[in-house]
């Protein structure tokens, strides 16, 4: 179960009744966003959090929820006791760097399932990049982030992006990374489209608003025309340095790949080559079976402001995992043909056969 408060003025009796809720340990994800909590309340908040943490695997206190000194102890003295924490989204708090040294502790020590963390729109350095790589990179205590927020970061240079770059590079399982509305010169973005090629993972990458020039959106094209990148989603927005036909040219690449992932995902016996001296079934009816989806190419989606009326929302959250069963293609082998010919008739550039890309849930900045 999740609960969300969002700009709400909290009172004395909401917070018995959340505490009464995280008791039971019925509540498994908490989120405030710009909310007001009294310093006595906040208190017992934490202190009920602490004394059941085990079922929490999912905390957002987004936007001024703990950007005072005092408050922002509390909560990390919580978080030593949340070793089943997931997601933690700390957005917006005036963190700086001796505060982010005191949470990096703990999350590296108590919080080794720790997969996804926003922790931009802060006052972050390159002095914390150091201890941001440490939690990317998986070893055998600690699975490593898969998901990282680092949007609105403008303190980091391109000597904190580079080290950053490296880490993410190096074994890392990052899916979806974040770093919108920074500053990305073309030293930045070339380190960027190696991670881009070589990553068998990155499947959402975020770059609206960063500055990007035009050199950058060629290189980003060469990108997609002559290398099987797993990008889904990859935005662009809000760089004005970057022309239309250029933008243009990038989403009409991938779109031409999307369809062809497709049409190699129903004929799979044509998308893989396979030995013919090869008498393992097992293996064979394996690769046949695999299934991908198309990449995603809709403009992200800005959240409104909410304007309407405090509220609070209770709701179950539930996951499911399905396996899609491959169907013969009644389409002609010809049609994969004129797919090719139409993205060398667009490109002029020679398309070389890839893997199809794996399935993702959409995912956009909070």
């Amino acid at each position: 179960m999740q609960t969300i408060f969002i700009e709400e003025n909290l009172n004395h009796q909401q917070i018995n009744d959340l505490c009464k809720l995280i008791e039971s340990n019925v509540c498994k994800s908490l989120e405030f966003r710009r909310c007001l909590i009294l310093d006595p309340d906040f208190d017992e908040l934490m202190k009920s959090l602490s004394h059941h943490s085990k079922t929490i695997v999912s905390l957002i206190f987004n936007i001024q929820m703990i950007h005072e000194q005092r408050r922002f102890k509390k909560f990390v003295q919580m978080l030593s006791s949340c070793s089943n924490l997931i997601n933690l989204r700390i957005h917006g708090n005036n963190i700086n760097d001796d505060m982010f040294t005191q949470l990096y502790s703990v999350l590296y020590e108590n919080c080794s399932k720790l997969t996804l963390l926003d922790i931009g729109d802060n006052k972050l350095t390159n002095k914390s990049i150091v201890k941001i790589c440490s939690l990317i990179i998986p070893n055998e205590k600690r699975a490593g982030l898969e998901e990282l927020i680092l949007s609105a970061s403008r303190t980091i240079t391109n000597a904190g992006w580079t080290e950053l770059f490296f880490s993410i590079s190096f074994n890392s399982r990052i899916r979806r990374l974040a770093l919108d509305y920074n500053i990305m010169d073309n030293e930045a973005a070339a380190m960027l489209s190696i991670i881009i090629t070589s990553s068998r993972t990155l499947t959402c990458l975020d770059l609206e608003c960063c500055n990007l020039s035009e050199y950058a959106g060629q290189l980003f094209l060469t990108l997609f025309t002559k290398y099987p990148v797993k990008l889904q989603e990859f935005y662009l927005d809000k760089n004005p340095s970057i022309s239309n036909s250029t933008r243009t040219l990038i989403n009409e690449c991938l779109n031409l790949k999307s369809r062809q992932n497709s049409i190699s995902n129903e004929q799979p016996l044509l998308s893989h080559r396979l030995s013919l001296h090869d008498n393992n079934s097992s293996n064979t009816n394996s690769i046949i079976s695999e299934n991908s989806q198309s990449v995603k190419l809709k403009k992200k989606k800005r959240k409104s402001i909410l304007k309407e009326p405090s509220k609070n929302v209770i709701r179950e959250e539930t996951k499911s995992v399905g396996f899609n069963q491959i169907n013969k293609s009644e389409k002609p082998i010809e049609t994969k043909k004129d797919e090719e010919e139409e993205i060398e008739e667009l490109l002029s550039v020679e398309i070389e056969p890839y893997g199809t890309v794996g399935r993702m849930p959409y995912w956009r900045r909070t």
